[in-house]
């Protein structure tokens, strides 16, 4: 399936105590999610842990994610990794498996230069012929993805955008302003993803999309209907509920996201580590505060 735009989850991965994914807890939250309104799936991302997670682990959600959506709708499988081998063995068992899409951060750990960055991304991309965002994270990554290097890897044939993590509308705007649009651009920070669709933006790619599904669905929608008030609205009452969760993340959002699910219905398991859960008291003062709040009426 194309990848066009719309509204799509940074996928969870759920993990059992003893470190196995838990497939039926992913499917699960997969027609949660294809209910409540999302257009697609973004899997093995930062939210999916998968930089923590063997390449057979990183495998393996793929799969499940992609033969349970049986292609309702495009599924993108995060590939990035810190070496260029492992990213590309990545890419090619996405295409294999029947994926739509694939996705990579920069290299990291290693500082790289521009052209360092530029042949990773080439190398990926000339291993399969699947659609390819690049993923911008500096705040992990170290590595500002800007307007001129994206508008120079427009020049490989299967990039078609990116996946925007940062909060620099200004480059933001340039990289849709380029050729009337031409670059795929999804912002990935979960509190502007109105003020970027204000900018151009294909739509939006999040970790709080997995708890509050019908809410940025509603945002994108109301957008795209000419309905700005309301979409703005929702986007103030998401942002809040993201404001209260912060209080109790340390730093991982993860274990956060788990925790609420759970109290939702839908038992996602645990972190791996070094990821950790939240302790019981921190859960529940966090489920109390939202709670008071009416975050579980705004999430049904």
């Amino acid at each position: 399936k194309p990848i066009i735009g719309g509204v799509l989850p940074a996928f969870i991965t759920p993990f059992s105590e003893n470190g196995k994914i838990i497939d039926s807890a992913a499917r699960e939250l997969i027609d949660y999610h294809l209910e409540s309104g999302l257009d697609a799936f973004y899997v093995g991302g930062s939210t999916g842990e998968a930089m923590i997670m063997t390449p057979e682990q990183r495998m393996h959600i793929a799969e499940v994610v992609v033969s349970y959506v049986a292609d309702r709708v495009p599924v993108i499988i995060h590939v990035g990794a810190a070496d260029t081998e492992t990213a590309v063995k990545l890419a090619k068992h996405a295409e294999k498996i029947g994926a739509d899409g694939i996705s990579s951060v920069p290299p990291y750990y290693y500082k790289m230069s521009k052209e360092y960055i530029k042949e990773f991304y080439k190398t990926i991309a000339s291993s399969i012929k699947l659609p390819f965002l690049i993923y911008n994270i500096p705040i992990l990554t170290g590595v500002s993805i800007n307007s001129e290097f994206m508008i120079e890897m427009m020049e490989v044939e299967n990039i078609i955008g990116l996946k925007y993590t940062d909060t620099n509308l200004e480059e933001f705007r340039k990289i849709k302003a380029y050729e009337n649009g031409k670059i795929k651009a999804f912002m990935g920070y979960d509190a502007m993803l109105l003020s970027a669709l204000v900018m151009g933006a294909d739509g939006g790619i999040g970790s709080f999309y997995n708890i509050m599904p019908r809410a940025f669905a509603g945002v994108y929608d109301n957008y795209k209907a000419g309905n700005f008030e309301e979409a703005r609205e929702i986007q103030w009452q998401i942002d809040r509920y993201i404001a209260i969760v912060k209080k109790y993340i340390c730093p991982a959002n993860q274990p956060a996201i788990k925790s609420i699910l759970k109290e939702m219905g839908i038992n996602c398991g645990t972190t791996k580590p070094p990821i950790l859960p939240l302790k019981d008291t921190v859960v529940r003062d966090m489920l109390d505060d939202l709670r008071s709040n009416g975050f579980f009426e705004f999430v049904k």
